[in-house]
């Protein structure tokens, strides 16, 4: 169908250029946007549609036979957004073509609605930008803003119901974008036929003539370099001082004797050496004769065994003596003094590796002037670990109550370095700290001395009176302590002795004492544990103060000591309040033996005594925490391990008890008998950790390797403090009063 001259229907004649071109369709009326109507996809209207092109159906067939169902497309395009205004008078269509184009009447456009058929001639070389740029023009008087390019981001809907023939010349310009290089891997070969192959192979052949080949004996020097600025001075130079230190030698008194015996061989005067004749004859003289042995005359001609007595007393004799008789003892304790030092150990990672707490004995410590005699302290030295001193009392059946003390040294387990003989039994001793020579020994008698071991005869740097000495009693602990600031921190020795009194010593010339507290008897009701009831009695005590058997400086507080009594009490005292104690709590039901604060928790201590009981007590609560027992019989030593916090270790009758109370506080780990049945007295731990050393009754001092032992944790405190709580689970009145304490509880 074609439009007639009559119809509505009119080509504008405004020329509009190819960049411009739009079909607007113009309404006459009122002005007003009419909604589209029909809006669905191109795709499925285009059956209604037909394109004639003179005369003939040109209208393409669907590329979906009808046989299959038609999929839905979702999708917008951009024929979508054709629309086209609507009005209730005639419409006109106004097609703009380019300029420099005319009509042709062999191309039409079918426009077909509900209502009428419209067909349009268009011309051939119309051409049509794009899609995006036709828009609907309601009104001459329209805005122009409203006639602006589409978003970039959605393109404008087109009404369905028209639809534009193609151009017949589409213009399309290609450009070349700008080359970006990801990544790149240049060629390493090139090929041999190639001019590059062959610039290749000319050089790789002048490389093998410079450095392999015939011209390898010229110097290629590819390496940057740089010609170092020297600066010279012209008129003087400068010698730098050479740097002097001082250097030490040892000399001995046969070098020294060598030296002079040269010296005057040669005849040296002054500075000079004098080379003669009878010099060189008198030095060759000296070096025979000292491949000679002295001439004796008939005087100097003695018994072999008065000689043998003379040089057996001679200091170099003792000395030479001692030094071959550690030789001699290494064939037989290598292994146990290694095991001592720790060379060698239990492999950690071994697979058959127990924790067992085993005791395997590394030696023992006797001499047949000690047979009998009791043990009564020992101490190693706080410097030299292998050092070790010891004190002997008097055996029962003695006539003569004297006393001894032992060097021991683990270069010579079987023989004492040192042997020192009192008149007095000995009852404590304890090592200085800033002279660790000198060794600090109290005695039955109530004196005390101070010793230089140092030397092989005894020498006393200090020993006090008895007539200037306020106690006459046997001095039960015998402690260095470090000074105060008004004693300009020398040490200072302090002793608890029988009768109460606790005593400090003044490094003095006159080595006076001085009484700084005296403990009395407990009356009435005491904290602590149970007492047991005795029977009243009227007889009127000989002495109104109890006996300190135990004197221990708290680790933390300089000013504040302990003192346990023989009877159980222990008070707590301090240097700055004489002659009266702070607080004390009943202990034990009896004498009181050892104490000691745990290493790794300054608020836990230990103590053990005679009613057959070791309890672990908090400072600041009188009731104790965890009580361990074996039998019936006085545990006379307890003492912490110093790697491990949770093992303790005592000593019941001739049994060695292991404690471990993070697995069981109801039977100890381990208990080791000694092999002679003696009552062992003392127990103690070494600095490592890894041996422990006891001491009976009969004067034997044994040193046992811990073997089987477990690893130490790594938070010590915490592993302490968790033991003793899963202890006290029983027990919710004393754990709060323990977590009160604040830290580490």
């Amino acid at each position: 169908m074609r439009p007639s001259d009559s119809e509505s229907q009119k080509f504008s004649s405004r020329a509009q250029s190819i960049t411009s071109s739009k079909m607007k369709i113009n309404t006459s009326g009122r002005i007003r946007r009419a909604a589209p109507k029909n809006i669905t996809s191109i795709l499925q209207q285009r059956q209604d549609l037909r394109v004639i092109e003179d005369g003939v159906d040109m209208t393409p067939k669907p590329l979906v036979h009808f046989f299959y169902p038609s999929i839905e497309e979702k999708q917008v395009t951009a024929f979508d957004t054709f629309g086209f205004r609507e009005a209730p008078s005639s419409s006109q269509l106004v097609i703009s073509a380019s300029a420099h184009g005319g009509l042709k009447a062999s191309s039409s456009l079918v426009i077909k609605t509900s209502s009428v058929q419209t067909a349009v001639l268009v011309p051939e070389d119309i051409v049509f930008d794009s899609l995006t740029s036709t828009q609907i023009q309601e009104s001459p008087l329209q805005s122009i803003d409203e006639d602006r390019a589409p978003s970039q981001f959605c393109l404008p809907r087109y009404n369905s119901d028209i639809f534009h023939v193609p151009p017949a010349k589409v213009t399309i310009t290609l450009k070349e974008t700008e080359t970006v290089f990801i990544f790149e891997m240049p060629q390493l070969t090139e090929d041999l036929r190639t001019p590059e192959g062959q610039a290749v192979k000319s050089d790789n052949e002048r490389y093998e003539y410079i450095t392999v080949g015939a011209g390898s004996n010229r110097k290629l020097a590819t390496a940057e370099t740089q010609t170092p600025c020297v600066h010279m001075k012209t008129r003087s130079s400068y010698l730098g001082r050479h740097q002097r230190r001082n250097q030490g030698t040892f000399v001995n008194n046969w070098v020294l004797y060598d030296t002079f015996a040269e010296m005057e061989a040669l005849g040296l005067t002054g500075n000079l050496v004098l080379f003669t004749d009878e010099a060189i004859k008198n030095l060759w003289k000296g070096e025979e004769n000292r491949m000679k042995l002295p001439k004796l005359t008939t005087m100097d001609i003695m018994n072999p065994e008065d000689q043998l007595a003379i040089i057996g007393k001679t200091k170099e004799f003792k000395d030479a003596v001692r030094i071959v008789t550690r030789i001699i003892s290494s064939n037989l304790y290598i292994v146990a003094q290694k095991r001592f030092k720790g060379l060698i150990g239990q492999d950690p990672c071994s697979l058959s590796l127990e924790f067992t707490y085993s005791l395997d004995l590394l030696w023992k410590h006797t001499y047949y002037i000690t047979q009998g005699r009791p043990v009564s302290c020992f101490r190693w030295n706080y410097i030299n670990q292998n050092v070790l001193a010891a004190g002997y009392g008097a055996a029962p059946s003695a006539d003569s109550k004297t006393g001894l003390v032992l060097i021991w040294s683990i270069k010579n387990p079987s023989l004492p370095g040192r042997v020192y003989t009192f008149n007095s039994q000995v009852s404590d001793m304890d090592w200085s700290r800033d002279k660790p020579n000198l060794l600090a020994v109290g005695f039955y008698d109530g004196v005390v001395k101070v010793i230089d071991v140092s030397s092989l005869n005894l020498v006393v740097m200090r020993s006090s009176r008895r007539s200037a000495s306020p106690s006459y009693a046997p001095h039960w602990q015998v402690q260095w302590w470090e000074g105060e600031e008004q004693f300009d921190f020398q040490e200072q020795i302090y002793t608890s002795n029988q009768d109460g009194r606790i005593l400090c010593y003044r490094s003095g010339e006159d080595f006076t004492a001085t009484e700084i507290m005296r403990i009395s008897r407990v009356e009435g009701k005491i904290r602590g544990v149970k007492r047991t009831n005795h029977c009243a009695v009227y007889d009127i005590p000989i002495s109104r103060n109890s006996g300190a058997l135990l004197l221990k400086r708290h680790p933390t507080l300089s000013n504040i000591y302990f003192v346990g009594s023989d009877e159980g009490c222990v008070h707590r005292c301090s240097t700055n309040y004489l002659h009266q104690h702070i607080e004390g709590f009943l202990a034990h039901d009896g004498p009181i033996y050892s104490m000691e604060f745990s290493p790794f928790c300054s608020k836990i201590f230990l103590t053990c005594g005679a009613d057959w009981c070791t309890r672990i007590w908090a400072e600041g609560i009188f009731e104790p925490l965890i009580t361990l027992s074996t039998q019936m019989a006085c545990v006379r030593a307890a003492t912490w391990s110093p790697t491990i916090s949770t093992v303790i270790a005592c000593t019941v009758n001739n049994e060695i008890c292991l404690w471990d109370i993070k697995r069981k506080t109801y039977v100890p780990t381990s208990i080791t008998i000694s092999t002679h049945a003696e009552r062992f007295l003392l127990l103690e731990f070494t600095k490592n950790g890894s041996q422990l050393v006891a001491a009976d009754i009969d004067g034997a001092i044994y040193v046992y390797s811990l073997e089987g032992m477990p690893f130490p944790p790594y938070n010590q405190t915490r592993v302490l403090v968790n033991s003793i709580e899963r202890a006290l689970i029983t027990k919710p009145a004393l754990l709060r009063k323990l977590k009160k304490l604040g830290e580490p509880f």
